[in-house]
């Protein structure tokens, strides 16, 4: 594992600091846990409640990105990740508690990273910073360990807790997934940057009405912004609603390599394959890509 990452970690069971040895992360108090093959590490206190996206889904999302469908998305979260890095927005410290210096030290994390396509983008756009992919599943974490040289991954569940210390990320990625937001205050340094992707109720609508998919409720992205709020501040806001034409052997990936995958029985899902559009379909995407900033202590 990068030695950054590997110095940001924190153990599961008593949050004691992790070192790396002969492929094993231990901690002083005797706790060990093996590296995968693949370069991962399973750092959970028990059994998970959810067991994450499937291989099938994960393989969905990869042929999504390869193809190039969400380009604009992953544009705009490299620019809000980026967005910092230099000179900091001068803001007053005495209204809002920031201090207008350059992003402090640490990683880059990205919470439910899948295969860690948005982490490896970030990355490549901030060559001085080591990556660490967290995700519940197994095969996610699989595949994110080799996203990008300088990323790394861990199976982690954002409910029970990140095996993170206070403060050790810099640039926090949170793209369609769950979202803790006290868990996201403790491991985003003051000064630091959380990125949060959040669907429009317009999003994927074409494939909603096509295929029957879950709704998106109206006024998410304000709902998240309020359990944020407490400990980040709003930065910038970057509304996406453009169209893209999905290829027909495409659609039915681009619907459930998400949340209604999990929904889907095997059965229906080949039935939905069967009737899916033999031609180009153009579908909208809408979100919003929020750049928050961790506030400083007061």
């Amino acid at each position: 594992m990068e030695p950054d990452v590997v110095a940001a970690l924190a153990c599961p069971h008593d949050g004691a600091a992790l070192f790396e040895d002969a492929r094993v992360l231990g901690c002083p108090n005797g706790h060990r846990f093996d590296l995968a093959r693949q370069g991962y590490a399973t750092l959970l206190p028990g059994r998970p409640a959810h067991g994450g996206d499937t291989p099938a889904m994960l393989d969905r999302r990869q042929r999504v990105h390869e193809a190039g469908l969400l380009a604009e998305l992953h544009a705009a979260v490299v620019e809000a990740a980026r967005a910092g890095d230099g000179a900091r927005e001068r803001a007053d410290p005495q209204r809002d508690g920031t201090s207008g210096h350059g992003r402090p030290p640490g990683i880059v994390c990205e919470v439910g990273a899948g295969p860690g396509t948005y982490l490896a983008a970030v990355l490549e756009a901030l060559p001085d910073r080591a990556g660490l992919a967290v995700d519940v599943a197994k095969a996610a974490a699989r595949r994110a360990a080799r996203c990008h040289p300088r990323a790394s991954a861990v199976v982690a569940d954002v409910w029970a807790g990140l095996p993170l210390h206070a403060g050790s990320v810099a640039v926090l990625l949170d793209v369609f997934a769950p979202r803790n937001a006290a868990e996201f205050a403790r491991i985003v340094a003051p000064g630091g940057t959380l990125v949060v992707v959040t669907p429009e109720p317009r999003h994927l609508a074409e494939l909603r009405a096509h295929f029957g998919m879950l709704d998106v409720p109206a006024g998410k992205g304000e709902r998240v912004a309020a359990e944020l709020t407490p400990h980040f501040l709003t930065r910038a806001v970057n509304r996406i609603d453009t169209t893209t034409l999905v290829p027909p052997g495409l659609t039915l990936d681009l619907a459930t390599m998400g949340p209604s995958g999990h929904h889907l029985e095997p059965d229906t899902a080949g039935a939905l394959a069967a009737a899916a559009p033999g031609q180009p379909l153009e579908v909208t995407l809408a979100a919003t890509v929020t750049r928050f900033e961790r506030r400083h202590a007061r």
